[in-house]
């Protein structure tokens, strides 16, 4: 039975700025010192998977920002950002920003799915 690496370790990660997390993950992850094994692969997206879902308004806060700085919205996460702007537990600015997001990135896609 192998276990599922939980991103929740990884969180604090959000904490730093998008470009040097992606310029430099190893020495990123080297910082957290965590005790336990990390798988091989690290997905940033799933990283951003959990903040989204995270019952708290800091760790969605904190992946909106990565947002703002460039991480690149798809699919999965447009629906968690909608998800998040109706969320009445989120302030009203992070609810905003969310469904932003996910309203550029339906568009975009809307757009380039049926262009004309």
């Amino acid at each position: 039975m192998t276990l599922r690496f939980s991103y929740v370790w990884l969180l604090p990660l959000l904490e730093k700025p998008y470009e040097s997390v992606q310029l430099d993950l190893s020495a990123a992850l080297s910082a957290l010192e965590i005790k336990r094994p990390l798988p091989v692969e690290i997905s940033l997206h799933e990283l951003l998977v959990t903040a989204l879902e995270s019952d708290s308004e800091y760790w969605p806060q904190l992946a909106i920002k990565w947002l703002d700085e460039g991480f690149p919205v798809d699919h999965k996460l447009s629906e968690l950002l909608l998800q998040c702007s109706s969320r009445k537990t989120l302030s009203q600015s992070i609810r905003h920003k969310a469904f932003g997001f996910a309203r550029r990135w339906q568009k975009l896609n809307d757009h380039a799915q049926h262009p004309g």
